[in-house]
């Protein structure tokens, strides 16, 4: 900058003036930028530990061709680093991270998504529609056969507390999680969902808060030591715990995950639930919400067996289910012009007046 104001004033003040008054050194007149890189020049040449001399094209073909070669080989120049030494190279792991980036080799950078936690706001949500609001959290359930903890992941709907999907094993990753959500959402629009969930490791993870948001899933968290802001979940918890796991002694995980998934059944169908004004979720879900279709159940046991559809043959009123041309959420009516909507009211007015609404 000084050198620039010098060159400014050029044939306007004495050059020794000039340089006195911005204390620079005369002999800093005469210096010229190269636009080089400083330093000494990168070698060209590669040493071998039987004394010959190689040319860098040939490091870099050896990493191409004998090291990433090599089948399920994600090396990155650290690891290259130790297999080039082996080969007889002379080279630190300075000049192969050079060799590799201007050759294009290196690994991809794992990006970490930086995004703050957004907190629950409201305990209770007010006005909501199915498929729009999801809680999901995860119980130990003891194994008396063998003779330990399983984790029990279940996924629920707020709008109608009807239990969307669960998951049971003896290991619980956020992988597994992803699987069970996936599950549940496979079909339907994602974009708009709130996602509700504690602290819990799995649900913090990094791979679970990228799924949200590349589906722009709202992912919120109840604040620490806080159940009550997942009341909803929990009170499920509550009847699984007074129904199932104290009135059971599960000789195998086998045997868990055929009670569990009777037991879901058994919730979504028939039990009746007080703050539903004492319906069945499902009877609740087509009586308030006849519109948004009922999605039909996946049981992920241990992230493999799948669960039959639950409302297949069933024709009772209960589980009457308007049918909707595509699985879709937030869709409007059907086209009042058209004959099958006729049809659909009529049909949804009689199973009306039988439900006593």
């Amino acid at each position: 900058m000084k050198r620039q104001i010098c060159n400014s004033y050029k044939g306007k003040i004495s050059q020794n003036d000039l340089y006195n008054c911005l204390s620079l050194s005369k002999s800093s007149r005469y210096y010229k930028s190269s636009n080089n890189k400083r330093g000494a020049k990168p070698s060209m040449l590669t040493r071998k530990t039987d004394g010959t001399v190689s040319d860098n094209k040939e490091v870099i073909g050896t990493l191409i061709n004998d090291v990433f070669g090599q089948e399920f080989n994600r090396y990155g120049y650290r690891l290259s680093n130790e297999e080039l030494k082996a080969m007889g190279f002379i080279i630190n792991h300075k000049k192969t991270y050079r060799l590799m980036k201007e050759n294009g080799l290196l690994l991809e950078k794992i990006n970490r998504i930086k995004q703050k936690k957004r907190w629950v706001k409201f305990r209770k949500i007010e006005g909501a529609c199915p498929l729009e609001h999801l809680c999901m959290d995860i119980k130990y359930v003891y194994v008396h056969g063998a003779k330990r903890n399983a984790y029990l992941l279940v996924i629920m709907d707020i709008a109608t507390r009807y239990v969307l999907g669960w998951s049971l094993g003896f290991s619980m990753k956020h992988t597994d999680v992803i699987l069970c959500l996936h599950q549940v959402l496979q079909g339907y629009q994602c974009k708009g969902i709130f996602l509700r969930t504690d602290n819990g490791s799995q649900f913090i993870a990094h791979g679970l808060r990228k799924f949200c948001i590349e589906r722009e899933i709202t992912q919120e968290f109840t604040h620490i030591a806080t159940p009550e802001e997942n009341s909803y979940v929990e009170s499920l918890f509550s009847c699984v715990n007074r129904e199932v796991i104290c009135s059971y002694e599960f000789s195998s995980i086998y045997h868990a995950k055929e009670v569990f998934k009777r037991y879901f059944e058994y919730h979504n169908v028939k039990r009746r639930r007080h703050s539903l004004g004492r319906k069945s979720p499902l009877n609740f879900w087509n009586t308030m919400f006849p519109n948004h279709p009922v999605k039909q159940q996946r049981v992920l046991s241990g992230g493999s067996d799948k669960g039959d559809d639950t409302f297949k043959n069933n024709n009772s009123v209960s589980s009457f289910i308007i049918p909707l041309s595509d699985p879709e959420r937030g869709l409007s009516l059907l086209n009042k012009d058209d004959d099958s909507y006729v049809d659909v009211l009529n049909i949804f007015k009689k199973n009306v007046q039988l439900i006593g609404g």
